[in-house]
This record gives structure tokens, sequence and C-alpha cells, in this order.
């Protein structure tokens, strides 16, 4: 019980630094690298989606900071198109019951394993 008094005092151990994470996405230049994902999908009949995806995530993970370190997403097309394509067909197969119970967390878990910290 003392242990977990002494946790909760000590703002330390969470970071006392600036927190750069909603903020990442915010701003002109991602705007434009919305919009410029999205055109690319619909004149490739959205078969780009994974190589749009890991552009939009290598951008934004240059955005994010966090006590002061910089992230890196190291996620590649390819490594996304299997959980893209899964997640499209069993979507398809169930008549989107897939996608709303697991398929839409599945790019979130792809993103958040390929984060690291940017040395």
């Amino acid at each position: 019980m003392e242990e977990v008094k002494q946790k909760a005092s000590n703002p330390q151990i969470y970071g006392s630094g600036t927190w750069k994470i909603l903020m990442a996405e915010s701003g002109l230049n991602m705007f434009m690298m919305r919009i410029i994902c999205l055109i690319l999908n619909i004149f490739t009949l959205f078969l780009a989606v994974p190589w749009t995806t890991t552009m939009y995530y290598n951008a934004w993970a240059q955005n994010v900071q966090i006590d002061g370190k910089n992230l890196k997403f190291t996620g590649k097309a390819i490594g996304f198109f299997g959980v893209w394509l899964k997640t499209l067909l069993l979507s398809a197969l169930t008549l989107g019951i897939y996608y709303l119970v697991i398929g839409r967390k599945n790019v979130a878990r792809w993103v958040d394993s390929n984060l690291q910290w940017n040395n």
C-alpha cells in the first residue's frame, strides 16, 4: 500500500516532458498527405492502400514526440498487405461482422507493432 502511494505522488514515473501524439496528425502537411493518399487510392481502385497507409504512418511517426523522443515507423507495405487482405476477405465472407468485431483493430495492432524509438 505504501509503495502505491509513492508511485502516485511521483510524477517522474510517467514522464514529465511534452507529449505530441494527438497533434501529430494535425496541420497542413498531414492534411495534404491524407488528400494525396486518397487520390492515389481512388486512381488505383484502392489497390495502393498498403503503400499509402505506410506512407501516411511514416509521416505521422515523424511528427510524434513523447518526452522529447521521436518515434520511427518501421512498417513496410508488403507487411501491411497481408493484414489488409485478411481483413478485407474475412469481412466480405462474414458480411462485415469480422470488421466490426476484430478487423478495425488489426491496423492499430500492426501500427503499434511497427513503432520504435528513433535514436
